[in-house]
């Protein structure tokens, strides 16, 4: 059985997929991607610039952050919890976030997943209530996307540590 699909030319050499019931087509996946591409890297630009209202802006409302590779058993939930739980050991710290290679895989029109091979670069003045001086570390986010309202948005996220470096204080 052939299905009309709106906006999908069957002769155009495109193809769609039924991913989670709802078709898409190459071009909205190829958009898709894109926009989340976009997204990660405002939110490793809002992080490292301290733009904590744009950093809030890249999560769902009630969007998961699982940090228990840093903090033990901490998974922090909706966005105003997660920008204070970041923002605040950041607040007196020079970071440099770096995402790479990107695996994303639209699996709706407004929902996706993605993991992201990242190194973050932390470092805290000499006079800083931080017990470290420098962080340096590896690994992946394992993450979630939602599109709300037009605009993509981190669902959940995981960060993995593979390695981290710690510099301790003199």
């Amino acid at each position: 059985m052939e299905l009309a699909i709106p906006g999908f030319d069957k002769d155009s050499g495109a193809t769609a997929s039924n991913n989670g019931g709802t078709w898409v087509n190459d071009i909205e996946k190829l958009l898709a991607i894109e926009e989340i591409k976009q997204l990660k890297a405002r939110y490793f630009r809002c992080i490292d610039t301290k733009d904590w209202d744009g950093f809030t802006s890249v999560f769902a409302p009630d969007a998961r952050f699982d940090i228990s590779d840093d903090v033990p058993g901490c998974i922090l939930v909706g966005r105003e919890r997660i920008e204070r739980a970041v923002s605040v050991p950041l607040a007196e710290c020079v970071s440099v976030h770096h995402g790479h290679c990107p695996e994303i895989d639209v699996t709706s029109d407004t929902t996706a997943n993605g993991i992201w091979a990242m190194e973050d670069m932390l470092r805290w003045a000499a006079d800083s209530a931080y017990p470290n001086r420098t962080l340096h570390g590896y690994g992946h986010y394992v993450e979630t996307y939602e599109k709300i309202d037009g605009r993509w948005h981190i669902k959940s996220m995981k960060l993995q540590r593979l390695r981290v470096d710690i510099g301790a204080q003199a």
